[in-house]
């Protein structure tokens, strides 16, 4: 079957949740570990009971840098997004995120709609790509505001740009109007997780009631398109097989023993 047509099944036929988080770099740490470590493992156990296959992308995840996290995923991330349609989880406190002087003018052939929306942060632009421009999410993505307060008691969890403290307060109100699920606010990380299992413990019942788990040979096909569609989607290779086919194209025939 071919990647489009996969594309096009509805969730509940590939009996696979795969989860998006978008959220700012460095104020998020511990709500993302929260997720990571105590939530996720809880919902990929409830899936396992169902017959689904659970997935989650943090792709900021163990990276130490806020500016390298945020310029190396944002062309990654777009991709990762359409994977993971259409399950989105938004978490926003009270920064707006890294806004990258500039956007690779390769992402523009790809991501038109990008020109329209410079000189916002990765994490806007993830949310636009993810949900604000895509009625289909409806359902599906969730957001979580954390409690400004939380965010003061932290040294440099708060924005300090006049500027970009306008322009979090328009996104959160444009999410606010979008008319998808936002619960607000939450006062810790454990909180917040509690939401995120409540949420996400919901859609996973409704869509896949335990009564009704897939025959085994079925379960068997939906797991490994799971998981050969998760290393689908980049592919770094080491660099010593890439100077041999290199060397290979080129007629060396010391590289091709």
């Amino acid at each position: 079957m071919s990647e489009v047509n996969k594309a096009k099944r509805p969730a509940a036929d590939r009996r696979e949740i795969r989860v998006l988080i978008s959220s700012t770099f460095r104020d998020m740490q511990e709500e993302r570990e929260e997720l990571v470590k105590q939530i996720f493992p809880r919902l990929r156990r409830l899936c396992e009971m169902c017959g689904v296959t659970w997935g989650e992308v943090d792709l900021r995840w163990g990276v130490p840098d806020e500016a390298k996290a945020e310029g190396k995923v944002l062309p990654l991330c777009l991709q990762e997004i359409e994977h993971c349609r259409p399950y989105f989880i938004g978490i926003l406190g009270e920064r707006y995120g890294w806004v990258p002087e500039e956007i690779p003018e390769s992402l523009f052939d790809t991501h038109p709609w990008l020109r329209e929306h410079l000189h916002k942060s990765v994490t806007a632009l993830e949310i636009l790509h993810g949900v604000l421009r895509n009625p289909d999410m409806e359902k599906h993505a969730y957001f979580y505001f954390r409690d400004p307060a939380y965010a003061a008691a932290h040294p440099g969890f708060t924005e300090e740009a006049p500027a970009l403290r306008a322009k979090l307060a328009t996104l959160k109100d444009d999410i606010r109007h979008s008319g998808h699920p936002v619960a607000e606010p939450f006062a810790t990380p454990k909180q917040l997780g509690e939401w995120v299992l409540r949420d996400l413990t919901a859609v996973i019942e409704e869509l896949y009631p335990e009564k009704a788990p897939p025959n085994p040979l079925d379960r068997t096909a939906f797991d490994y398109e799971a998981y050969s569609a998760s290393r689908r989607t980049v592919y770094i290779s080491p660099q010593e097989y890439m100077d041999r086919l290199d060397g290979h194209a080129a007629g060396d025939t010391a590289t091709q023993a």
